[in-house]
């Protein structure tokens, strides 16, 4: 073969394999355009032009698993309004409100205190947390979310950088190191290494084996057992830069957007979260030995040496579910290296707990706070933005309530709380909250004790949570418990507020409850979203009772305009014209409901009466 021929040889050689892997790329675009694991989709069940976060996200870091973690649903416009203040938050399971339904997150408290301030523009707080997740999957996301044109980019995330999926220490892992996972995950945007992917699950049935819904107790057994990281060893180390690396990437693509980036100190429980159930931490001069000393100085009142002991036990800890104290030092260098906003938010639980050291009060277990303390991580982020300037002049302190009120707007009742509590207790019956060989089936033992405790139960087992508030809001209505049932619908329309029937049901609550001017205001939210026959006529009856006949008449309209044949509406406008004494229209009306329905009730004397 001549040099030449040999050298058209290699080219094609080289070539083709790339160019076949080209052609495969292009048809599985073609085939499936809505393919691949974007981060974004148009929100369906939303009218209008609406994007959210893919359910299927998850499944970039959790590759043969059913069911992965995926952030909440959040609709946002998909044209940014011209008055808007756009803030995306990143994080992992406290960020995304574990254990609470999605009202209790402290973003939407956030967003709250957002609107108030900013009552001239339109506030969008859109929740990206992630359970189970990391610095990886915060990095990953981070050019889909600058395509978004944010005003600010929130994040608290640090417990998860070494069990969490692609961590240090998980079992959910890319051989390399950090920079080989960064490149897998840059390689899943191409579909044929996602249909490679998929093909090897298939083939090793890792999907099988993996079968399991993240957000049950058991997965931090399935990403954790058996890997202790002590502290300074190979694994921490790796960790840590782990972190300190995807951190200042994940700034600095933002901050070279010229977008504000904050960044949350971590706060996890010291005080009454013993160190987990692991041999070596039982060891002399171990973890446990300094918790229980820091707890003996806490005794005898010296609180600041039981707060040195009781972070040392942490950081102690060879089971890594709390961020060590390093972190903290991290996010502050790199704050300060970057021109992030380094924000305050283990100071602040610190500055809320007795003896400065953090426990019970704010936080259910390891590291998840209650509601008390996911207002104050809203709080301390809402006071970080203002501080930045970022909003200008546009701020009306005015309008600003109290932290506890906008604590009560998150709308949790004793049954969102009640699924709280199932979560926590099936997390702390099991590994690494007790050891091995102690572990309970907290799930396969609790008989529950009412209906309330049975929905709860099911749903911190998996079933959707809207559908058991509307079956025990129907409950307490049957009961007559009416600000019980008004409640459940409260939480339901401030989880739902593109959608107008839980604002329906809650005005219907309200009314039997005999509050009117609260069911009124329910209504015309809902009217507002999206005008229905039943809501403009119960409007209508409702101004006719507070003797608003001009208003009354425009709500029967408009409720006959969408829905002609409605005998009940047409008498009540008909009387109301009398009341308002239109007769020519009264007259009208009753004429046409008499063409309608000439049998309806009480017809033939309103006809009389009006002189037919």
């Amino acid at each position: 073969m001549s040099k030449r021929r040999y050298a058209i040889y290699t080219a094609v050689s080289l070539v083709l394999p790339f160019a076949l892997l080209g052609l495969l790329e292009l048809g599985l675009r073609v085939a499936r355009p809505d393919g691949g694991l974007r981060l974004f989709q148009k929100a369906a069940f939303v009218r209008g032009d609406y994007l959210v976060a893919s359910r299927s996200v998850g499944e970039r870091w959790f590759g043969g698993v059913r069911n992965a973690p995926a952030p909440p649903a959040e609709p946002f416009a998909r044209a940014k309004p011209e008055r808007a203040f756009r803030v995306f938050v990143l994080g992992e399971s406290t960020t995304a409100g574990f254990p609470y339904p999605r009202n209790g997150t402290f973003s939407r408290l956030l967003r709250d205190m957002l609107t108030d301030a900013l009552p001239g523009d339109s506030v969008e707080v859109v929740n990206l947390g992630v359970a189970a997740t990391n610095s990886f999957a915060m990095l990953d996301m981070a050019r889909e979310i600058v395509a978004q044109q944010p005003d600010a980019v929130l994040v608290y995330a640090g417990h998860n950088e070494y069990y969490g999926a692609l961590g240090a220490a998980s079992r959910v892992e890319i051989p390399g190191g950090a920079g080989a996972v960064r490149l897998y995950l840059r390689l899943l945007r191409f579909r044929t290494v996602l249909a490679a992917r998929s093909a090897l699950t298939a083939l090793t049935g890792r999907r099988g084996e993996a079968d399991t819904d993240l957000e049950a107790a058991s997965l931090m057994e399935i990403l954790a057992r058996d890997r202790e990281v002590p502290l300074g060893g190979e694994r921490y180390a790796a960790g840590l830069r782990q972190f300190e690396t995807n951190l200042g990437a994940l700034v600095r693509a933002f901050t070279r957007e010229g977008i504000p980036i904050f960044v949350g100190s971590l706060v996890s429980n010291l005080r009454d979260q013993p160190p987990f159930a692991s041999r070596t931490n039982r060891l002399p001069n171990g973890a446990a030995a300094v918790f229980d000393s820091a707890r003996a100085a806490l005794a005898g009142g010296d609180s600041v040496s039981a707060a040195r002991l009781f972070a040392r036990a942490r950081d102690l800890d060879v089971v890594r579910f709390r961020a060590p104290g390093e972190f903290n030092e991290v996010i502050r260098r790199i704050s300060r290296a970057t021109g992030a906003t380094y924000v305050p938010v283990a100071e602040a639980f610190e500055r809320s707990s007795p003896a400065g050291v953090p426990g019970s009060e704010l936080l259910l277990e390891h590291v998840h706070p209650n509601r008390a303390g996911y207002a104050l991580i809203g709080r301390v982020f809402f006071d970080a933005i203002v501080a930045s300037r970022l909003l200008g002049g546009g701020v009306d302190s005015s309008r600003l309530r109290p932290l506890s009120e906008y604590a009560a707007r998150t709308t949790l009742t004793a049954f969102d709380e009640r699924i709280a509590h199932h979560l926590v207790r099936t997390l702390g019956s099991r590994w690494p909250f007790v050891p091995v060989e102690r572990q309970m089936d907290y799930r396969g033992t609790y008989v529950p004790a009412d209906l309330l405790d049975s929905l709860a139960f099911d749903v911190s087992r998996g079933a959707p949570w809207e559908p058991a508030k509307l079956r025990l809001a129907a409950d307490y209505e049957r009961r007559r418990e009416y600000d019980s049932a008004a409640a459940e619908y409260a939480g339901l329309a401030r989880d739902a507020p593109f959608f107008e029937e839980p604002l329906r049901l809650l005005a219907r609550a309200l009314t039997l409850g005999g509050r009117e001017a609260a069911a009124d205001s329910a209504l015309r939210r809902a009217v507002a979203i999206r005008p229905t026959p039943e809501a403009l006529a119960q409007l209508g009856a409702a101004a006719v009772k507070r003797r608003e006949l001009g208003e009354a008449i425009t709500f029967f309209r408009r409720s006959l305009a969408l829905a002609p044949n409605q005998p009940e509406v047409l008498y009540q406008l008909s009387l109301t014209y009398g009341m308002a004494n239109d007769i020519p229209q009264a007259r009208a009306t009753a004429a046409q409901l008499q063409r309608l329905s000439p049998g309806y009730p009480g017809l033939a004397d309103w006809l009389a009466s009006l002189g037919f």
